[in-house]
């Protein structure tokens, strides 16, 4: 297997979409209509719930064509097989007054979510692709990088933020814990 990551750039907008359209969501079907805007919009749940698959797939093309929405996409030739979520966190509106992002200074990028197609999960493609994240947020002179892992061992395909042990073994450490939910942080300077 040949893994080829390639950043989100406006022309795989269709692409994008198509993944996450054709991704089998058994295990979840709720999040069939996501196209990973959950974290792109400030609204109420019953808001967010209300929302159709084609608001969020419109609003996903907008945002990838105007460069709100970044990440990787891992392809196996030209099958897209990955997608990470990762941008500055500044861009997510969901998190925009989240006190433990608030407190640090410089840029803090974040990590919000990663789809991994069924048939490569377990692979360690989720880690390339962290990996990835990281020495990109490096190059563009990020002062750190946070995820928030959790670990759900009754429905492990639903771990859509990572588990802690692929931030640990990049060297993130835990900085909270909150209902299962953990904050690691990796400092770049």
């Amino acid at each position: 297997m040949t893994i080829e990551i390639k950043p989100l750039s406006p022309e795989m907008a269709e692409t994008f979409t198509s993944y996450v359209s054709d991704m089998d969501f058994n295990h979840a079907p709720h999040w069939q209509f996501c196209n990973c805007q959950y974290y792109h919009l400030k609204c109420t749940s019953e808001e967010w719930r209300a929302r159709s698959a084609a608001q969020n797939m419109q609003l996903a093309h907008e945002n990838i064509r105007n460069g709100v929405m970044k990440g990787f996409m891992a392809f196996d030739g030209d099958k897209p097989v990955g997608w990470v979520n990762a941008n500055d966190w500044h861009n997510y509106a969901l998190l925009d007054d989240d006190p433990e992002l608030l407190q640090y200074d410089g840029k803090t990028g974040a990590i919000v979510c990663f789809l991994i197609h069924p048939e490569y999960r377990k692979q360690g493609l989720g880690q390339r692709l962290l990996e990835t994240v990281v020495e990109d947020f490096r190059k563009q002179g990020f002062d750190r990088v946070a995820g928030r892992p959790f670990l759900w061992s009754a429905h492990p395909e639903r771990q859509y933020h990572g588990v802690p042990n692929m931030f640990e073994a990049l060297g993130f450490e835990k900085v909270s814990e909150k209902n299962g939910e953990f904050t690691y942080v990796l400092e770049l300077k």
